[in-house]
């Protein structure tokens, strides 16, 4: 079976379809699908417009691997993390404390990634191009899978759901690190050291919460 644009991407980091695809991450942060120019992705990704388009045929094609990209990084991320408790059938608080830093860290180390998934949220209608059935959907299932697998007690679909756009919403927004955020906890949520770690502390704590008998 022929390599996706994406898998080739991923194969060599700092080929030409690496760069552009990181290019249009920024871009589409910074500005939405809407406000994103393939002339504007291409020149941060130091390549000429024809030979973004070679790449990745479109300025859909690049949203929609972006949003791939980042969904299934993710995924591997935490499967990776969570496979030795797994496989010991560990259970409970050590569970959630170890998935709430993988979800923590991965967003703090990309903080272009809660910006796009924000202004995905805000542009709603804008572009679809399947993202939501190809690849939320698919990656929200198995997001659930796990939460029955360590959850203290049975979930409905939806209580499945609403736990996990709730925890989700919360990373995000902390993670946003928007100047008004930044005023009232008094410094950057991005930056290593003690407020870091009391925010992470917080959303984990309200996932421990929300997830209790």
């Amino acid at each position: 079976m022929a390599k996706t644009a994406l898998e080739k991407a991923r194969e060599a980091p700092g080929s030409t379809k690496a760069r552009i695809l990181e290019a249009a991450e920024e871009v589409f942060a910074a500005r939405g699908f809407q406000g994103a120019s393939t002339r504007e992705i291409a020149a941060r990704a130091g390549v000429n417009i024809s030979s973004l388009h070679y790449h990745w045929e479109s300025k859909e094609t690049l949203y929609v691997a972006v949003f791939r990209n980042i969904y299934e990084q993710l995924i591997a991320q935490l499967r990776e993390a969570l496979a030795p408790l797994l496989e010991h059938a560990t259970k409970g608080d050590r569970m959630i404390d170890h998935a709430m830093d993988v979800l923590f860290e991965f967003f703090a180390g990309n903080p272009n990634i809660p910006k796009l998934l924000v202004r995905r949220l805000v542009e709603n209608d804008e572009i679809d191009a399947g993202i939501d059935r190809d690849i939320l959907v698919p990656a929200w299932d198995v997001f659930s899978g796990w939460l029955k697998t360590f959850g203290r007690r049975t979930f409905s679909d939806e209580e499945s759901r609403l736990f996990m756009l709730t925890a989700h919403s919360a990373v995000l927004v902390y993670l946003l690190d928007s100047r008004p955020y930044q005023n009232l906890l008094g410094g950057s949520v991005l930056a290593p050291g003690g407020l870091r770690e009391r925010v992470r502390a917080h959303v984990t704590e309200l996932v421990h919460k929300l997830l209790g008998p």
